[in-house]
């Protein structure tokens, strides 16, 4: 009798764990270290998006580029051979020109007025013309300000970047902006960038503190320049085709998870601005804050990089921009 009701509770026990399998599952790309605050972020995700579900969604996240480079992510979201990805913004040029809007120099003053932007009407309307490329947008992560490092003269203003070999993302927006300010812009995948700074294939890069940490970027350059120049937004994309196969109430689960993952990752980015300056000045690089007028010089340089994008992202989209930023000036 007692080894009957063993075997009852055995098969019980392996029905009840079929039971309790999860009915949706998604892939989560990311190329960023485990340590970072966007996958700190995408643990959370995970997290609410199973408690809030029952158990019934789970995401497998696949950090530091396993399944490929921030490009190969995005082609892999769109065959649904991975379900979500938070691609750089800039890297969504190819699929949405419009998405550029947030790449351009000196377009935020400041997070505030970033978040106002990417959270607020005009950041909603550009994750809905994802959806014609296969795409849903769901919200805006963010690796956070980008800052200059150098081997060469310290940046202070546009006269230090003259022939300077400037590694950029493979973004034409972005290669405009060195162009204009007098760098030889050179295009390297971000896993590549290390290697290229040490054997001298680029001179210098722009990153954010979280990555020029992550990617001990200070070991292999000689100046840090705080110039807030751009900012690194990613966007939440999720192929359409998972997206739309949840039932209305777990795409509402989802919504608030990667909501949820969103305010972790701004919020850890925030708390480690001044700790990685630090740490980096202990590790020998030399810091240096960018003077007013090298700004000025930067912004009014800038001004025809926003004009000649003007017919790409639309005057509207932007003129929209300069108003809601303005208000946080």
């Amino acid at each position: 009798m007692t080894s009957r009701i063993l075997v009852a509770a055995a098969l019980l026990g392996l029905f009840t764990g079929a039971a309790s399998a999860a009915e949706f599952t998604f892939k989560f790309a990311h190329v960023l270290n485990p340590d970072t605050p966007a996958h700190k972020g995408a643990e959370h995700l995970a997290k609410i998006a199973a408690e809030k579900s029952g158990g019934r969604i789970e995401v497998k996240i696949f950090p530091s580029g396993q399944l490929g480079n921030d490009t190969e992510i995005v082609e892999q979201v769109l065959l649904n051979t991975v379900q979500m990805g938070i691609p750089p913004t800039a890297k969504l040029g190819n699929f949405e020109p419009r998405v550029q809007l947030f790449d351009l120099p000196y377009i935020f003053p400041n997070p505030k007025a970033a978040y106002a932007v990417l959270d607020g009407p005009i950041g909603g309307t550009l994750l809905e013309t994802l959806e014609a490329k296969g795409l849903k947008g769901v919200a805006y992560w963010e690796s956070g300000f980008k800052q200059m490092t150098t081997n060469k003269a310290p940046i202070l203003g546009p006269q230090a970047l003259k022939g300077v070999k400037f590694r950029t993302m493979s973004s034409p927006l972005i290669i405009a902006q060195y162009k204009a300010w007098g760098a030889n812009p050179v295009p390297i995948a971000f896993a590549e960038v290390y290697n290229a700074l040490q054997q001298g294939v680029a001179d210098a890069q722009e990153n954010s503190l979280v990555s020029i940490d992550k990617m001990k970027f200070y070991e292999v350059q000689k100046h840090l320049t705080i110039s807030n120049h751009a900012y690194l937004a990613y966007a939440f994309i999720v192929n359409k085709e998972a997206w739309d196969a949840l039932p209305k109430d777990l795409q509402a689960v989802m919504e608030t998870a990667i909501k949820a993952g969103r305010d972790v990752n701004r919020a850890e980015t925030a708390k480690l601005s001044d700790a990685l300056v630090a740490k980096m000045k202990e590790a020998g690089i030399q810091v240096h804050d960018m003077p007013r007028e090298g700004v000025a010089k930067f912004v009014d340089l800038s001004k025809q990089v926003h004009k000649n994008y003007e017919g790409v992202i639309g005057k509207d989209l932007l003129d929209q921009t300069y108003k809601t930023t303005e208000q946080y000036m």
